[in-house]
């Protein structure tokens, strides 16, 4: 409470960090290790971490980003898009090793 960029929406919290976890699960790893990849020349890891950096200016300039105010209707459906790419990239990962 009282925090900059803080909101209670709790819901949109957890969804929003259980799609940041599946997506590095299925990168690999953390974005720490990610970036320490890149610096070491892992040609995916750089493309990861450039997506990073894209995603985030994405984020704030498409007014993606929560504010104090909560979580705007873009973001909710930004957060149902990605965790349905998600699936849908966790399905055909699956079918390859199968």
């Amino acid at each position: 409470t009282g925090q900059p960029v803080a909101h209670d929406a709790h819901l949109w919290n957890f969804l929003g960090m259980l799609t940041a976890g599946w997506a590095f699960a299925l990168a690999g790893g953390c974005p720490g290790r990610q970036i320490f990849l890149a610096g070491e020349g892992d040609a995916d890891a750089g493309l990861f971490v450039l997506g990073m950096l894209v995603g985030g200016a994405f984020a704030h300039n498409f007014s993606l980003a929560s504010s104090p105010a909560g979580i705007g209707a873009n973001g909710a459906i930004a957060v149902y898009l990605c965790l349905g790419a998600l699936l849908c990239l966790s399905a055909v990962h699956l079918r390859k090793k199968v």
